[in-house]
Order: C-alpha cells, then sequence, then structure tokens
C-alpha cells in the first residue's frame, strides 16, 4: 500500500484497504472500530466507550473501541471527519492526523499531549439503519 495525501494537508493516508460495502455517507449511523496511537507508536487507551454508549464496548485493555457512531462534525474531530471520506463499509484506514486537525493546543489531560501527532485506524463494521 501506498501512503497518499488526502485534499486536506494535515492527513496523510498511511494504509487503507478497501471495503466491498457500500460507500460511508455523513449524516448516517455506523458500527466502527478504533484505535489511535501517539506518533512514536504509544496507544491512546479510552477511559471508557463512547458514541451510541448502550452499544459501545472497550477491547484490549481500552486500547480499542467498538461503537455505533453517526458519521459528523459533532461525533469526529475535523482529521477524521475528512480521513474517512470515500471509505466503504468493510474498508480499513490508517490516518496520521496533525494536531490542528486533532486535538490542537489542549491535547487530552492524561491521554493525549498538546500539539501531539496521532495517528487514527478506523474500520467500518455495518451500517446501522
Amino acid at each position: 500500500m501506498s501512503k497518499q495525501r488526502l485534499q486536506r494537508p494535515g492527513i496523510e493516508v498511511i494504509a487503507d484497504r478497501t471495503g466491498d460495502g457500500e460507500l460511508v455517507e455523513r449524516q448516517h449511523i455506523y458500527q466502527l472500530r478504533l484505535n489511535m496511537w501517539l506518533n512514536k507508536g504509544d496507544p491512546v487507551c479510552w477511559e471508557r466507550p463512547w458514541g451510541m454508549v448502550d452499544r459501545a464496548r472497550l477491547e484490549d485493555d481500552g486500547k480499542t473501541l467498538i461503537t455505533d457512531l453517526r458519521i459528523d462534525r459533532e461525533n469526529l474531530f475535523a482529521g477524521l471527519f475528512h480521513g474517512i471520506e470515500g471509505m466503504r463499509i468493510g474498508g480499513v484506514r490508517r490516518l496520521k492526523i496533525s494536531p490542528h486537525l486533532a486535538y490542537g493546543k489542549t491535547g487530552i489531560p492524561d491521554r493525549i499531549p498538546a500539539n501531539a501527532v496521532v495517528i487514527v485506524e478506523i474500520e467500518f463494521l455495518s451500517e446501522r439503519k
């Protein structure tokens, strides 16, 4: 797999496996698997599940989040929102996202430092009707 840049500076696709399902659409709800690492490879562990909490769960000691989530700007930070463009159900994409499109100058206390580059891997498992 080759590296590629999306149309937005600050987002780099570092791995992409095309799914064979329907195209992921904004404002729809999907079940997805999400993992995140800091730029040097340290995993970001989730403290608790988020998204549609009644359907969300953590695996791998909090390193993997499986949740149902509506694809919109309210639920996804900018780099992830724009980084999933063109994905299909069953697809997996790994993104390298610059701080200004991730958690910025504030980060998340005790989880993600200020001005951190993050690596995110997202897999769309299914659409929720």
